[in-house]
């Protein structure tokens, strides 16, 4: 019998038939541009012959990412990416009759698997200017609540949450007994971590991922950092393997050359910047591009935004739009380096010359 929870759930495919070697990708989130040669072939190194006939033991894996963020080991869960990692936290911490609160807009995991797993999503939205008020949290928190994700920074609307606002949640969620998840996706692009919360906090967990600031979307890599009892907990979820042996040794090889992830945050900070200035030099209005690797630019209707997109598509450059509700007239581009962004903002002068 098909469950009809299930049958519900509309699932879009999206960026298909991209063009990844002549295109410019700035509809993901992902790293713009792609490995140098040098870069590629040090990766491929690093992968061994001897790695693909046997199941990878990760305890290596454990050991870097305790001592290059110097947090325990049993502080830590390896998952597939940070979608696995929520997916596990709904599945094991939430019951069909209780709630999870995300934000709107977020992630769209988020809802998908809310649904998937068959328990209420609540909606935290962001409010006409843009921003989140704790207020409206409240109305919608009940005694079934028992996970709240902050995406922080959050996307598509950048938003990060201030130290006081994180103290206001903890202190409603400590007294409900709710669990707090941070997605950190984007920490490393300027935003305040919550790790040494997750750890000594009884009701706090932090994500990250290896697909932003380290440019490794496609290993499908995360983990969890949280006090020892959750994570133990939470870690049951897992699979045989936590990943498979190319994400293992792909991920081994980022760990040891952070100055990948160094050049790639100053990179999207330069192509920021350029961006910035001549979207401000065309009077154009836009959010974004400070703590995270992305920008939403408003046009005048979401008919425009659509066409823009559209436009930009058969010159291969491909930008996201098609949002809803407060930001249906935004299209968001991917920050990268300055040359890329060059090759958007000529694009984007003419369609503002010949729009109508």
């Amino acid at each position: 019998m098909l469950k009809p929870h299930i049958q519900k759930i509309i699932r879009v495919q999206t960026s298909e038939n991209r063009d990844v070697v002549n295109g410019t990708l700035l509809d993901r989130n992902e790293r713009v541009e792609s490995f140098n040669d040098k870069t590629y072939r040090s990766i491929i190194k690093n992968i061994s012959r001897f790695s693909l006939n046997a199941t990878p033991d990760i305890q290596n894996l454990y050991k870097k990412i305790s001592k290059l963020f110097k947090i325990k080991i049993h502080n830590i869960y390896v998952g597939q990416g940070i979608t696995e990692l929520m997916s596990h936290i709904i599945f094991s911490l939430v019951k069909k009759n209780e709630e999870v609160v995300i934000l709107d807009p977020t992630y769209p995991m988020y809802e998908v698997l809310c649904n998937l797993h068959g328990v209420k999503c609540k909606k935290w939205k962001f409010n006409k200017s843009l921003s989140l008020e704790i207020n409206d949290l409240k109305k919608i928190i009940t005694n079934k609540t028992k996970v709240i994700f902050l995406v922080n920074p959050n996307l598509p609307i950048e938003f990060e949450f201030n130290d006081k606002l994180k103290k206001e949640i903890y202190k409603m969620c400590i007294k409900k007994n709710i669990i707090i998840a941070y997605d950190e996706a984007y920490y490393h692009f300027g935003s305040k971590t919550e790790i040494k919360n997750a750890i000594t906090k009884k009701n706090i967990i932090v994500m990250r991922t290896f697909s932003k600031a380290w440019g490794l979307p496609s290993i499908r890599l995360g983990f969890l950092v949280t006090n020892k009892k959750l994570c133990e907990y939470i870690s049951k979820c897992r699979s045989l393997v936590e990943t498979n042996a190319l994400s293992y040794q792909i991920a081994m090889w980022a760990l040891s050359n952070k100055k990948i992830l160094n050049n790639h945050v100053s990179q999207i900070k330069s192509g920021s910047k350029f961006i910035h200035k001549n979207l401000k030099k065309s009077n154009i209005t836009f959010r974004g591009g400070n703590v995270t690797n992305a920008v939403l630019i408003k046009l005048n209707s979401k008919k425009e935004a659509e066409d823009l997109r559209v436009h930009m598509r058969k010159k291969k450059i491909y930008i996201r739009g098609n949002f809803k509700e407060k930001i249906e007239n935004y299209i968001r581009i991917s920050l990268g380096p300055i040359n890329k962004m060059k090759i958007f903002i000529k694009a984007f002068d003419n369609w503002l010359k010949i729009r109508k």
